[in-house]
């Protein structure tokens, strides 16, 4: 079972309400995956309803994991003194808009959007189908986008590239209508 988490947080409260619905459910284990979710080895058909019901009672039985929806971001100026730009801020809004305007995009795995903070790399970017990285320019935060690249998930089709950067930076508020396009 995956389960797709906002940007792989959740507090340590729900870790412990998690470990004995997993325990139950699933083997003792919890694998966390490479776009930020987790996921669950070993859980018998029959076991589904139920352990779906509890997931959803923890908000996680949303649809998406590893779809478009599916954003994986570093934490960025969040947490990091690397960070130029809030990835995590991007993502979120990044998922909304899929999730309220492209709801058909929640089943759709053949894209991936990648985005870091800064140039560690740390959320993937250069790995995304579409890619995304915070740079600055003069002391604003404005995001470079690239398209193309692949990870060598079954997403990438086996193989792995590096995205070609698109266009000129854009700001923050612009990067709605850019990923829509």
């Amino acid at each position: 079972v995956n389960i797709k988490i906002l940007l792989g947080n959740f507090s340590s409260d729900t870790a412990r309400v998690l470990a004995p619905i997993v325990e139950k459910y699933a083997a003792d284990d919890i694998r966390i995956t490479v776009n930020q979710g987790l996921l669950l080895k070993y859980v018998p058909k029959e076991a589904l309803p139920a352990l779906f019901q509890e997931l959803d009672k923890l908000n996680f039985a949303e649809p998406g994991f590893d779809s478009v929806a599916d954003i994986t971001a570093c934490p960025g100026t969040d947490t990091c003194n690397l960070g130029i730009s809030s990835s995590t801020g991007i993502a979120k809004e990044l998922e909304r808009v899929v999730i309220e305007e492209y709801p058909d995009l929640l089943f759709n795995n053949d894209i991936k959007i990648k985005i870091s903070g800064c140039m560690n790399s740390c959320g993937h970017h250069h790995a995304g189908h579409i890619g995304i990285l915070g740079v600055d320019k003069d002391g604003d935060e404005w995001y470079q986008v690239s398209i193309g690249g692949a990870d060598g998930s079954d997403a990438g089709r086996g193989r792995s590239s590096i995205g070609k950067v698109i266009g000129p930076s854009f700001k923050a508020e612009a990067m709605p209508d850019v990923v829509a396009r």
